[in-house]
């Protein structure tokens, strides 16, 4: 399917929930919703978009006019450096809209105030809402992204000794990313050793790799601009302790239990339930303390959401990780993530090769 089709049908979806709750017209701000539509990357606050029957209109910055003239024939782009909130509300009105939306959760306080003013409505976050469930070309995309933190892991686990800081492991898997085609990490990559590895999100640090202790690694990289989540763990030298052994395979057991009860239909809430009773089961309940998963796409923590109160139901298309953890404060931790997608048969997990 190429750009153009995968745009028109990205806008039809976004037609049809406006017209369900009675718009006839949305204006989208969100950069990263921007993205999801046109597959063009703004910065925040470079564009506004209108939606509406006749078609997309954007708002842009000038530099910008040329290249989606060529590049989406079929939209209209106007060249506004700036107020382009209030370029859209004046559009707007000249279309003769009459009920036009806006998402107020994604919305800074200027433009949203703006909108009010001019009489438009709070609508629910419908780009949000498509992104949740991934097309072909996105699933590609992801898994080209999961692919590259899985060869990165590969890659810097042999380069590990003795005396290395936590921040030059982190530079190195990061050149290796960007080498491979990333143009960004996910997020900030996690390099932990020792009694750092208990604490779920710990601060990469100067700390030193020493003789026997554990290592942890959460990291990801942006490729497509699709974001990619992986960790691993283990324990660095011959002398790794019975109790370390024992909590990584708990880990292990739960992450692949979390996995195998992926399937459409299935309440998201009921996979996290599931890694964590064997965690529970196994004594270590009480440290397993964050949810089991997290959507994952055009941004790294997106709905749904594996945890122990959500209403999601799974949908074929989700893309979401399985990231059970066991930590012992002041001692060593374990976290083993892998981020799948839900297809027609259960949980495929894309990172790997």
């Amino acid at each position: 399917m190429g750009l153009q089709q995968r745009v028109m049908e990205k806008i039809a979806a976004l037609k049809n929930l406006m017209k369900h709750d009675g718009f006839d017209g949305l204006v989208i701000t969100n950069n990263i919703d921007q993205f999801y539509i046109l597959g063009f990357y703004f910065y925040p606050a470079e564009a506004v978009f209108l939606l509406q029957e006749g078609g997309l209109i954007c708002f842009t910055r000038q530099l910008y006019v040329e290249t989606l003239k060529e590049k989406y024939p079929f939209m209209q782009v106007i060249g506004q450096d700036k107020q382009m909130a209030a370029a859209a509300v004046k559009e707007a009105a000249h279309l003769g809209l009459k009920r036009v939306g806006f998402d107020a959760s994604k919305e800074n306080y200027m433009a949203g105030s703006l909108f009010k003013a001019a009489g438009f409505a709070e609508a629910d976050s419908y780009a949000s809402l498509l992104r949740q469930v991934k097309d072909e070309h996105e699933v590609a995309c992801l898994r080209d992204s999961n692919r590259i933190a899985f060869e990165t892991y590969e890659y810097i686990k042999p380069l590990l000794k003795t005396g290395v800081s936590e921040f030059e492991v982190a530079a190195e898997m990061e050149k290796f990313m960007r080498v491979k085609g990333a143009s960004a990490t996910s997020f900030l990559t996690i390099i932990a050793f020792g009694e750092n590895t208990a604490n779920p999100h710990h601060e990469t640090s100067h700390r030193k790799l020493k003789d026997n202790e554990a290592v942890l690694m959460d990291f990801g990289c942006i490729y497509n601009g699709y974001c990619s989540d992986i960790t691993r763990s283990w324990w660095h030298g011959d002398q790794e302790p019975e109790e370390y052994t024992k909590i990584w395979h708990i880990t292990d057991k739960a992450r692949q239990a979390g996995s195998a009860a992926e399937k459409p239909g299935v309440p998201a809430q009921q996979v996290d339930a599931t890694a964590r009773g064997i965690i529970t089961a196994a004594g270590y309940g009480e440290y397993f303390t964050h949810r089991l998963g997290h959507g994952v796409g055009l941004e790294i923590h997106e709905e749904p959401c594996n945890d122990q109160t959500t209403k999601a139901v799974l949908k074929k298309g989700n893309v979401i990780t399985v990231e059970p953890g066991i930590y012992l404060p002041g001692k060593y931790g374990v976290r083993l993530e892998d981020t799948t997608v839900v297809t027609e048969t259960g949980a495929d997990i894309l990172t790997r090769k």
